[in-house]
C-alpha cells in the first residue's frame, strides 16, 4: 500500500519572542525567507484578472406529476399511467416560480368535501349570522336538524362532541338555507320561526351562502366518497414523482422519481445525460473585468505574514496514521494547494437551468486561457451536478459500448423554499415486518377524528375491549384453548401475493382486513391506507417504514402565504411482533384481563460473525 508522510518542524524552545522579532540579517536572510514561502517557484506565478463568461439560461414553466413511464421491477405493470414518452404537451401543467410553490403543487392532497376546520368554521359562522339577526334562539333548532357526526369509530374527544353538538353540519344545512333563501314558509316553520322573522332568517341565509360558496367550489359530495391520492403520490411506493421543464429546451426533464417528502431542492431530481444542443437565443454573454476572489475556508493558511491565523480549525493536529492516504490528502491540500483556487460570482434566476458555453481567464501576463467543463476531463467532478435519470441508463451503468455516459453540465437552481411551519402528524402510519407471524404490517398509529384531532388508535382499542366476565363463586379454575391469539385492532395485514403465476418469487404486499368484533372496523379509518391496495416487497424492509400526513404553513419570497397538506416518508423502528400466536391456553377467567401492551420493535439481531 502506498504510504504518504510529512514532515514538520519541532521547534527547541517553546517561546515565540525569537519568531515574532523576524529580525533582518542580511540580503541573503531576505532571500532565504523568499525562498521558504515558495516566491521563487514558477509554476503558479500568473494570477488570473478577468474573466468572461457566458452562459445558458432556461427559465421553467412547466411541470407535471407522475412518473416518467418507467416499468416496476418485477410487478409488470405501469407506474404512472399515461406518463412518460407517451404523454403530450398537454399533461404539462404550467409553474410560475415567482408566484407559486413547487412543494404544495407536488404534495398538495385534492379536496373531497370539507375538513373538520371548515365544518366547525362554518358552523360558528351561521351562530353569529343568526346572532346578528336575533335569531339566536333558533340555533338549537338547525343543530338538531342538521346535527353533526359524533360517534362511530373516529369519534372525537368529550370537548370536541359537545362543541360540534351544538353546531349544524355545514353539508346538510346548505339544502334547507337554499329554501330560507326562497322564502319557504314551510322550511322557516320547521325551525321555529316566527312570520315576522322570515325576513330576517332569509338574509342571513343568503349571506352564509355566499361566504360558504367560494370555499367549497365543487360543493359537497351527497354521499361520502374516499379521497383521491395527490396527482404525484405512488401508493404503490410511498413517494412523490414529477418532472419539471423548461418550455425553450423541452427535451430536457428534471425528473424525481422518488421524492419522499420534507425539502424539495436541487438534489431530488435528475436530468437525462443526452446532448442537448445550445441555444444561441438563451445564450447570455457576460464580461466580468474583475479580479477573481480567492477561495477561502475555516483553518486556511494565511497568506500575510503578520496576519494570525484562526486557532478554531488545526489541520496540522489531524489524528491521522502514514497509511491514512484519505485524511493526509485533505491536510496536503488544505495547507499546501488551498490557496489555488478563485471565485468568480455567476449569477442565475430562481428557478431556472443553466450551463456555462464559454469561459475565458486572463492573468496578469495577458494570456488568455480557455477553461471547458470539468467533467470532461474528469468524469467523477460533478459537484453540485444533476445526476443521471434512472429512467434511462442505469445508475453507475455505461452504456452499449463499455463507456460511462458524461455527467450532466447543468446546473439547476431551484426555487427552495424557507422554512416554515409544520403540525405535529396529523396522521401516521407504520410499516414492519413480523418475523415471529412470518407476515408485513400495516399500523395505523395515529388517524384524524371528525374534529380533525390526532386520534390514538391504540389508545381506542384498549379502551374498547370488552371486560372479561369473572368466574362464579366456587367453579374451578379453568383455561381456555385459543385457536389464535387476537391482533390490536389497529393492525392490518400485508398479504405476499404473487405477480405473475409462473414466477412466485417475485411477490407483492395485498392489504387486506381480518375477521373482527363488531366494536373494531375492518378496514383503515386513515386516508394513507384508506387508498392503499398493494405494495411492492422492497417498500418494506427490515428497518420499516413510517409515512405520515402533517400540515404545512410558510410565506414566499412575494409575501404570499401557502398552507397545504403534505406526506413524508421515514425510515421505521425495525421489525415487531403483533402479538399474533397459535395453540394457546389462556389464562382462568378469575384472573383479571390485561390488554396486550402496544407491540414493541423487536431487537436488533447481533453482528454477524
Amino acid at each position: 500500500m502506498p504510504t504518504m508522510f510529512r514532515y514538520e518542524p519541532v521547534p527547541r524552545d517553546i517561546g515565540v519572542e525569537e519568531a515574532l522579532a523576524a529580525r533582518i540579517g542580511d540580503a541573503a536572510h531576505l532571500l532565504a525567507r523568499q525562498y521558504a514561502f515558495g516566491e521563487f517557484a514558477g509554476d503558479d506565478a500568473a494570477s488570473p484578472v478577468d474573466v468572461s463568461l457566458a452562459q445558458e439560461i432556461h427559465l421553467l414553466d412547466g411541470w407535471r406529476p407522475g412518473s416518467s413511464g418507467v416499468e416496476g421491477e418485477g410487478n409488470g405493470e405501469v407506474e404512472g399511467e399515461g406518463e412518460g414518452e407517451g404523454a403530450g404537451e398537454s399533461d404539462w401543467q404550467p409553474y410560475r416560480p415567482g408566484r407559486m410553490v413547487l412543494e404544495e403543487l407536488v404534495e398538495q392532497e385534492p379536496p373531497a368535501g370539507p375538513d373538520a376546520r371548515l365544518t366547525l368554521a362554518a358552523g360558528l359562522r351561521w351562530r353569529r349570522e343568526l346572532a346578528s339577526a336575533g335569531l339566536a334562539a333558533l340555533l338549537p333548532a338547525f343543530a338538531t336538524t342538521c346535527p353533526c357526526a359524533v360517534d362511530g369509530p373516529l369519534a372525537p374527544a368529550p370537548l370536541g362532541a359537545a362543541v360540534r353538538s351544538r353546531l349544524p353540519d355545514p353539508v346538510a344545512l346548505v339544502p334547507w338555507l337554499a329554501r330560507l333563501v326562497d322564502r319557504d314558509e314551510t322550511a322557516a316553520k320547521e325551525f321555529g320561526a316566527a312570520a315576522p322573522d322570515q325576513e330576517a332568517l332569509a338574509g342571513a341565509a343568503e349571506r352564509w351562502l355566499h361566504w360558504w360558496a367560494p370555499r367549497v367550489a365543487d360543493g359537497a359530495p351527497d354521499e361520502p366518497v374516499p379521497p383521491p391520492p395527490p396527482a404525484g403520490w405512488n401508493p404503490n411506493r410511498l413517494e412523490y414523482a414529477f418532472a419539471v421543464r423548461s418550455s425553450t429546451v423541452p427535451e430536457l426533464e428534471l425528473r424525481a422519481q422518488e421524492y419522499p417528502g420534507g425539502h424539495l431542492d436541487w438534489w431530488a431530481v435528475d436530468a437525462p445525460p443526452a446532448h442537448i444542443p445550445v441555444t444561441e437565443a438563451a445564450v447570455t454573454h457576460e464580461q466580468r473585468a474583475i479580479v477573481p476572489t480567492p477561495a477561502i475556508f475555516g483553518g486556511m493558511p494565511a497568506s500575510r505574514y503578520w496576519e494570525m491565523e484562526d486557532a478554531r480549525i488545526n489541520f496540522g493536529a489531524v489524528d491521522t496514521s502514514p497509511a491514512d492516504l484519505g485524511r493526509l490528502l485533505l491536510i496536503a491540500f488544505t495547507t499546501v494547494y488551498g490557496n489555488d483556487w478563485f471565485c468568480c460570482p455567476l449569477p442565475s434566476p430562481v428557478g431556472s437551468l443553466s450551463r456555462v458555453v464559454h469561459c475565458s481567464v486572463t492573468d496578469v501576463f495577458g494570456g488568455a486561457t480557455v477553461l471547458a467543463h470539468a467533467s470532461l476531463e474528469d468524469p467523477d467532478w460533478n459537484l453540485f451536478g444533476l445526476g443521471e435519470d434512472r429512467g434511462g441508463i442505469a445508475m453507475g451503468g455505461g452504456g452499449g459500448d463499455g463507456t460511462e455516459p458524461p455527467p450532466s453540465p447543468w446546473f439547476y437552481r431551484a426555487a427552495s423554499l424557507p422554512a416554515g411551519l409544520e403540525s405535529p402528524p396529523a396522521e401516521s402510519v407504520l410499516l414492519l415486518r413480523d418475523e415471529a407471524a412470518n407476515l408485513a404490517w400495516a399500523v395505523e398509529e395515529t388517524v384524524g377524528d371528525l374534529a380533525g384531532e390526532p386520534l390514538d388508535r391504540y389508545a381506542r382499542w384498549v379502551a374498547a375491549l370488552p371486560p372479561r366476565p369473572a368466574a362464579e363463586p366456587g367453579d374451578p379454575p379453568a383455561d381456555r384453548y385459543l385457536l389464535a391469539t387476537e391482533v390490536p385492532g389497529h393492525w392490518y395485514p400485508l398479504v405476499p401475493q404473487p405477480v405473475d403465476p409462473d414466477a412466485p418469487e417475485q411477490i407483492r404486499l395485498l392489504l387486506a382486513g381480518l375477521v373482527r368484533d363488531e366494536n373494531t372496523p375492518a378496514r383503515p379509518l386513515g386516508r394513507l391506507l384508506g387508498e392503499q391496495q398493494w405494495l411492492f416487497e422492497e417498500e418494506v424492509p427490515r428497518s420499516g417504514v413510517r409515512v405520515e400526513r402533517s400540515r404545512q404553513y410558510t410565506r414566499w419570497h412575494d409575501g404570499s402565504a401557502h398552507a397545504w397538506s403534505a406526506r413524508r416518508k421515514v425510515s421505521g423502528s425495525g421489525s415487531g411482533s403483533s402479538g399474533l400466536r397459535y395453540d394457546v391456553l389462556e389464562p382462568p377467567q378469575g384472573q383479571a384481563p390485561v390488554p396486550p401492551p402496544e407491540p414493541q420493535p423487536a431487537p436488533p439481531a447481533p453482528p454477524a460473525a
